[in-house]
């Protein structure tokens, strides 16, 4: 029996990977008027990458246990999916906008996860879209992308 590498780095390179092209997908987001107070459309997610930056690098330090070839689970296809998932959340952003790219990644994701009637996922991805929209356009009056499909439609 072969004793398996320490698994951390590359679980915080996959991490920073996903933080990196989160990072790079901000540089396209709709400019925002100077003089709005907190932090705008670009700043929230940059600041949210960042943090994941750190915390990837966190993990790249920490000396893991490393587990045997027989003990570690494969990756499976739906952690892929959801992986996939996650790197196509700005695309889909940028063509339906935040409102519509929330609901249809909620709904994805928790479809792959099953269990949940497809009812639930979608009355649940209503119900937190207007939940956020609620608190980030009416409470905060922040201006968030709203996509090639908003832009048609006058959002």
């Amino acid at each position: 029996m072969r004793a398996a590498r320490n698994p951390n780095p590359a679980i915080a390179a996959a991490v920073a990977a996903v933080a990196a092209a989160a990072f790079a997908g901000t540089f396209w987001f709709d400019a925002v008027p100077e003089g709005l107070p907190g932090l705008g459309a670009v700043d929230f997610p940059r600041l949210v990458c960042v943090l994941l930056f750190g915390l990837a690098a966190l993990l790249a330090l920490k000396q893991g246990n490393p587990s045997s070839e027989e003990e570690a689970p494969r990756i499976d296809r739906g952690a892929w999916l959801i992986f996939g998932a996650c790197l196509l959340f700005l695309p889909a952003m940028e063509i339906a906008g935040i409102w519509g790219a929330i609901p249809l990644f909620l709904v994805f994701t928790g479809t792959i996860w099953g269990e949940v009637p497809l009812r639930t996922l979608v009355l649940n991805a209503i119900g937190l879209t207007a939940a956020l929209w609620l608190v980030f356009v009416r409470v905060f009056q922040l201006t968030l992308p709203s996509g090639w499909l908003g832009a048609a439609f006058g959002y």
